[in-house]
């Protein structure tokens, strides 16, 4: 009788790879062989020997000096027969942990999740690093699992991320943020028109020494945000100071917006604050109570975003509300449609006028 040989660990790669393709997971190449030792959890060569094996069965071609390989026949036939009849994927890639992020856009991913699960759909997250991490494109080919038949979201996505999709051909939508000049779909709420009205109201009061900080921002966002500033307080017949008007950090963090404030006061004390987050508001709230300053008899605020517990604050705080549902809509809209060219949706966001706004002292 003949002995079962025990199964080797290229052996065991090679039976987890057949089941991948039968699965439909790839529908053309198939990832390099280091994303794919991540996946199984064995050795770059053991899954190069794999791939070997499965090339001499006549499921892939292609290897030599790139060693990239590709679907033949069969195979590529019936992995897109498995992809167009199973379930779709969505995968939502943000830039914090979701009990981290601001409730508007927890509360829209998690409306999103629920009702994307309920039309039959696999929704995945994934943290992605959109801003500080070095060399970009090497990184997100390892860490970004994507296949034909899955459509991403990205929120806050930035540019870098943009051109990664694009050269990649992944379907996705950012929603927020700003993919620069690469044809990938955005809905959002204009960050700049906000600004722009929060600062008419501020000079229209008399106010021009107003501080509005730009802490872990790309740079298309600080542009817009510095240019409506800057038209805002020269028309009041002040000179514009970027480091005074519009101070910057790579980083968003309680210290690092304690500082840009503490010296801002430290300069020429401002008497208006325009915030684009709530961790800024915590933060801008602390030192002013610190300092013994009161909202708006001392310094006025406005925030350009919105939070169920804005509710809490007293006095009333002057925001603008993030049309959470009508983003909804589009987000939806876009997936069920499989148009990765629809063109930029920009939505208007309402203006929540309360008490945290006040003429200046004289």
């Amino acid at each position: 009788m003949e002995r079962i040989k025990k199964a080797s660990a290229v052996d065991l790669a090679a039976i987890a790879l057949r089941k991948e393709i039968a699965s439909g997971q790839w529908i053309d190449r198939l990832p390099g062989s280091r994303v794919l030792a991540k996946r199984l959890g064995v050795s770059p060569p053991t899954v190069a020997a794999a791939l070997t094996q499965l090339a001499e069965e006549g499921l892939l071609e292609g290897g030599g000096q790139r060693r990239a390989f590709w679907l033949v026949g069969r195979a590529r036939a019936s992995s897109r027969k498995t992809v167009e009849a199973g379930p779709k994927r969505l995968l939502i890639l943000t830039h914090e942990e979701l009990g981290q992020l601001v409730e508007v856009s927890r509360r829209l991913i998690e409306k999103l999740r629920d009702q994307m699960a309920a039309r039959g759909w696999v929704v995945e997250y994934q943290v992605l690093d959109f801003l500080h991490v070095k060399h970009p494109q090497r990184s997100w080919d390892r860490s970004i699992h994507v296949d034909p038949g899955t459509r991403v979201i990205a929120l806050y996505g930035r540019t870098p991320l943009a051109e990664w999709a694009f050269r990649r051909k992944v379907r996705m939508l950012f929603v927020g943020g700003n993919p620069g000049s690469f044809p990938i779909p955005l809905v959002a709420v204009k960050s700049s028109v906000m600004a722009e009205i929060a600062l008419a109201k501020l000079t229209a009061l008399g106010h021009w020494r107003i501080v509005m900080p730009l802490c872990d921002r790309a740079a298309p966002f600080k542009s817009a945000m510095r240019a409506a500033t800057r038209h805002a307080i020269e028309a009041t017949g002040q000179s514009y100071i970027q480091s005074y008007h519009n101070p910057e950090s790579a980083y968003l963090k309680p210290d690092i917006t304690w500082r840009i404030i503490e010296s801002a006061f430290a300069s020429n004390p401002p008497t208006a604050l325009v915030l684009l987050d709530w961790k800024e508001l915590v933060t801008a709230h602390c030192f002013l109570s610190k300092m013994g300053l009161k909202i708006p008899e001392d310094v006025s605020v406005i925030i350009l975003s919105d939070q169920i517990e804005a509710d809490w604050f007293q006095p009333k705080l002057t925001r603008f509300r993030i049309p959470v549902r009508r983003l909804l809509k589009s987000v939806v809209r876009w997936l069920e449609s499989g148009d990765n060219d629809s063109p930029h949706t920009m939505l208007p966001s309402d203006f929540i006028e309360a008490a945290t706004v006040a003429p200046p002292k004289s």
